[in-house]
């Protein structure tokens, strides 16, 4: 869509926003939704970002979800893992998913699914 100005673009999407339903479908276990998540990878907040660029409560995230994984033993195996690389990294949105803050997400964390009864899609 074409607009004309950005205060009509941003009505448009207030509009959109005012006129969906969403309604909860199921609490699943991320991976069950979001095929990219089996195997080491976290889902984040915001644009592409690699770790070393991260925040610090970002970082941390990272480090709670690999110990809730059992991707790691400790804090500092961890960051240890974190700092080689040998996790990815996938901006929520690029998976139709959406995170609270940092949006550190991992394949066994629950998440909501919904759908948004006006339009049909789900996030």
């Amino acid at each position: 869509m074409n607009y004309k100005t950005i205060d009509e673009a941003n009505q448009a999407v207030i509009d959109k926003i005012v006129a969906g339903s969403p309604f909860l479908l199921d609490v699943v276990p991320a991976k069950s939704v979001i095929k990219e998540l089996n195997g080491k990878v976290l889902l984040h907040a915001g644009p592409p970002i690699k770790y070393e660029n991260m925040t610090d409560p970002m970082k941390g995230s990272c480090v709670g979800a690999m110990l809730f994984e059992e991707w790691a033993s400790t804090e500092e195996e961890a960051r240890e893992m974190l700092d080689k690389g040998e996790v990815s990294f996938l901006p929520c949105h690029s998976v139709d998913a959406v995170g609270p803050m940092g949006g550190i997400t991992s394949g066994n964390m629950p998440v909501l699914v919904v759908e948004n009864k006006t339009d049909g899609n789900r996030a």
